[in-house]
């Protein structure tokens, strides 16, 4: 349990020292020059000017020195500055941090309820006329980008209904529509998981003793089946977890969310450096953090030579 453990936390903190790299060098490659925002209020600005505001902004050494520069930064907590606000980065996003969280765990509740709820449901009528319904359904609704199904939300719901409110407006109301948007393909793609978890432990032979004995199917999957099922379902939750928080900044520029998501978005189309490279950082650390406490806990509830023999040589 110690070996693993340690193995995982190695691996996740290369993993996030990767995704560093990764996140300080894609922004720079992308086209645009973050000190045209500096002098965007100069008409026509000197070279002399723009070499002087490219010191500022610290982009006129190389960029191997300006990474080392920055992470040695950000290991002591300091994520700079922003280049259009000159307001700490790490402050900006703080401020904006809970509200993303509340989505992402509104999302989270939303793909819980439609995964097991449709998943169990499919399961029980396998091969029948509700279980090809519900597998369109999951197919369909995982097919369709998230951001056209926020679109199809708010037409039906908001413009046409007048049932829920699209612009956040201090009502839990507010919730519902992007929280839906963002958890209903996750909660599809995980029904079918659990679908296919629950016919594959059916087909054991304590189960099929249990039904011959005269046992419901329904009572054998509520009281044993759904128990052997869940592993496989718990570590894709982390994985769909950690997916929503990173994927959620379309959706909360759709709904006019005040979230780091939408903060990031308008640092993107602005080139600001220190706000996209924050945020990548903060995504991916709470997606690897989700991820290694989904494995330790999957890892401290499965069997001693399952761990040994797959999760620690695989």
């Amino acid at each position: 349990m110690l070996k693993f453990a340690v193995k995982r936390i190695l691996l996740a903190l290369l993993t996030l020292l990767g995704a560093s790299i990764l996140t300080f060098t894609l922004g720079r490659l992308a086209p645009g020059d973050p000190v045209d925002i500096l002098l965007s209020g100069v008409a026509n600005p000197t070279l002399e000017e723009i070499e002087i505001a490219r010191e500022i902004l610290g982009l006129d050494r190389p960029v191997h020195m300006q990474y080392v520069s920055w992470l040695g930064r950000v290991l002591q907590g300091d994520f700079g500055y922003s280049y259009r606000t000159r307001i700490p980065v790490l402050q900006e996003i703080w401020i904006r941090l809970p509200a993303t969280m509340e989505l992402m765990l509104a999302s989270v509740v939303v793909m819980i309820v439609v995964s097991f709820l449709l998943g169990i449901v499919s399961a029980l009528y396998r091969d029948k006329h509700l279980d090809y319904v519900i597998r369109f359904f999951n197919t369909l609704t995982a097919a369709i980008p998230t951001f056209c199904v926020g679109i199809l939300l708010i037409i039906v719901f908001a413009v046409r209904l007048s049932w829920l409110p699209v612009l956040p407006g201090g009502d839990f109301r507010q919730l519902i529509l992007p929280a839906l948007t963002i958890g209903l393909g996750s909660g599809a793609g995980l029904s079918r998981l659990l679908r296919s978890q629950i016919i594959q432990v059916m087909q054991k032979e304590h189960v099929n003793a249990a039904l011959a004995f005269g046992v419901s199917k329904s009572r054998v999957i509520f009281n044993n089946v759904l128990k052997n099922a869940m592993p496989p379902v718990i570590t894709n939750i982390g994985l769909f977890a950690g997916a929503l928080l990173g994927g959620s900044a379309i959706i909360e520029t759709l709904f006019s969310w005040p979230g780091v998501g939408r903060y990031a978005v308008e640092a993107i189309f602005g080139r600001d450096y220190p706000i996209m490279q924050a945020y990548a950082l903060i995504m991916a650390t709470i997606y690897i953090a989700i991820n290694l406490l989904t494995d330790l806990i999957n890892c401290a509830f499965a069997p001693t030579e399952d761990i040994l023999g797959v999760s620690m040589d695989g």
